[in-house]
């Protein structure tokens, strides 16, 4: 769940609104639709204990189809996209102390253009690598998620407790006035792809010991930690920026680098930056693992384009599909903005998100599943998530500056229904693995 999100959102809505009340507010509200999401999908888990999590709850409850759709939009919005927004803020984390010396060293187009061809770089020789049968270490992803861990810990305590900020910035908030409202659901838009990560630990469903005892376990409790650690962080922002200059700002984006430089200084935030960017640069690498694997089940299940399912002859990777996601990833690089990647890639997995909450619904009613974990308060958790998704992605799409990538994010979502009526038929093998 702790990736780019929490470094880079909450300067837009700062921007926007200039109301750090409001701030605090949508992440927690966002927290709340996590937590609604996570005790939905601890349901789905324990109801359909099989590891593949979103596309298996949509195959169960919609059909093969449907389970197509989600399974292609998962591989382009849920890895490749993000693969081009965590590169994107890497290379920026890593280059920005260093702009000036670039500059005089770098002709003048790949000094210009220095973020995105580094990016471009860091995914093609991440994805080349990994098709060479590079051992990615689960050591190494979880070492670079303690350290991003350890920063914002850093940045929330140690900011709060003796960086140089002022309280008298929260007095600039309040209750959101009328014009705020519309950047406010923009906004959570944004923070629910900060929380994004609440449904993984479904993905191994079917690897879990005692899954009905377990899964609710390890999916509200780490939501609950990390709606923690995100008003902490938060609470950080708004007590060392001030929100007058931070609507005045052009570039927003790193706001967790904003923070740390009017705590402490530029020569702190500079070295945070670096540290920000190496931990990122190992994200790149574990998109780059874990997409091209989840379309090579798909590809063996007969629901994703076969070459997906193809291995190296020799080294016996997904090559096809590793090449692939991060031939995707690097077009999206050059596709537009730092905001309008993240904002395509928010909208889309904010829809998937809720088609696979809508899952909930028809698994209810069916008489030949066992329900081992039963949501509280059903059915308002996931109507909640339902109602307040819907609202955002209406509102990114009625704002005109988000308005261009939110259409092509659902756009495609959308194309995967055509595509679905491509596929082949179910083969035999296929059929008993989806039932078992």
């Amino acid at each position: 769940m702790i990736g780019v999100g929490i470094l880079t959102t909450s300067g837009y809505t700062l921007q926007a609104t200039g109301n750090p009340i409001a701030l605090l507010g949508l992440w927690a509200v966002g927290g709340v639709l996590a937590l609604c999401g996570a005790v939905t999908v601890a349901e789905l888990a324990t109801t359909v204990p099989r590891s593949g999590g979103d596309y298996v709850f949509v195959r169960e409850a919609f059909g093969r189809r449907a389970g197509f759709v989600s399974g292609w939009a998962t591989f382009t919005l849920g890895f490749a996209a993000p693969t081009a927004i965590v590169a994107h803020l890497a290379i920026k984390s890593l280059t920005d102390p260093f702009v000036t010396a670039l500059e005089g060293v770098l002709p003048g187009w790949a000094s210009a253009q220095i973020v995105p061809l580094g990016a471009t770089l860091l995914i093609l020789a991440v994805g080349f690598g990994h098709t060479l049968g590079h051992r990615h270490s689960s050591k190494l992803q979880a070492a670079a998620t303690l350290v991003t861990v350890g920063v914002l810990l850093a940045l929330g305590v140690g900011g709060i407790a003796f960086g140089r900020g002022d309280w008298n910035y929260l007095s600039a908030g309040g209750w959101p006035t009328a014009g705020q409202w519309p950047a406010l659901a923009v906004g959570l838009v944004f923070v629910m792809y900060s929380y994004s990560g609440w449904n993984a630990a479904a993905y191994l469903a079917g690897e879990v010991r005692d899954p009905a005892r377990v899964l609710p376990r390890c999916l509200i409790g780490g939501v609950v930690t990390v709606i923690a650690l995100y008003l902490l962080v938060n609470l950080a922002y708004v007590y060392a920026l001030d929100p007058v200059e931070m609507k005045g700002k052009a570039e927003v984006g790193q706001v967790a680098e904003l923070a740390v430089i009017a705590l402490f200084g530029k020569e702190v935030g500079w070295v945070t930056a670096i540290v920000i960017g190496l931990s990122l640069s190992a994200s790149v690498s574990a998109y780059l693992l874990t997409g091209p694997r989840v379309a090579f089940a798909m590809a063996r299940d007969r629901v994703f384009p076969g070459f997906a399912a193809e291995l190296h002859p020799t080294r016996e990777t997904p090559a096809a599909a590793t090449l692939t996601q991060a031939i995707i990833a690097a077009v999206l690089v050059w596709s537009g903005s730092f905001l309008e990647l993240l904002t395509y890639t928010s909208v889309g997995l904010a829809a998937l998100s809720g088609l696979t909450i809508a899952t909930v619904f028809p698994l209810r009613r069916r008489a030949d599943v066992v329900q081992p974990y039963r949501l509280p308060l059903y059915p308002l958790p996931p109507l909640a998530y339902l109602i307040l998704t819907a609202w955002t992605i209406a509102a990114m799409v009625a704002d005109p500056q988000e308005r261009k990538p939110a259409l092509y994010s659902l756009a495609t979502v959308l194309l995967g229904v055509p595509l679905s009526f491509l596929l082949p038929g179910e083969s035999p093998s296929s059929v008993e693995a989806a039932k078992s």
